[in-house]
């Protein structure tokens, strides 16, 4: 790896590193991964009912739908996201963005800054 930057595949490298889906933050081993600004993460969910905890995050959180329809909830409203659509939710606030995949789904969640311990488990 180069450590100015680095070239991969999304979906290999999130679904199959070590990370739970997560590409770019604080946990990385080395530059450019390993980064204190942001974190992004790469998932996948099939279609039904999805074991997705409710959470708080301290940290600002932007999350794009690459492709299907999930239906999720944030600070008590529940919506619904689809292909094309992304969501920027304010830290503080309440939220599950996968709560029912009703087509299978596909997104990058981008966090910032990169702090693992940023998320509390609400459910």
């Amino acid at each position: 790896m180069n450590n100015s930057y680095y070239k991969g595949l999304y979906r290999e490298d999130g679904l199959k590193g070590p990370n739970s889906g997560w590409l770019v933050g604080r946990f990385k081993d080395e530059p450019p991964l390993k980064n204190d600004a942001v974190e992004i993460k790469y998932w996948e969910y099939q279609t039904g009912p999805a074991e997705h905890d409710t959470k708080v995050s301290s940290i600002i959180e932007c999350t794009f739908i690459l492709k299907g329809v999930v239906e999720g909830m944030i600070n008590g409203d529940t919506l619904t996201l689809r292909e094309g659509d992304y969501i920027v939710i304010e830290p503080g606030t309440p939220n599950n963005l996968v709560i029912n995949v009703l087509e299978d789904v596909t997104g990058l969640t981008v966090k910032a800054p990169s702090d693992p311990n940023a998320k509390t488990v609400i459910e």
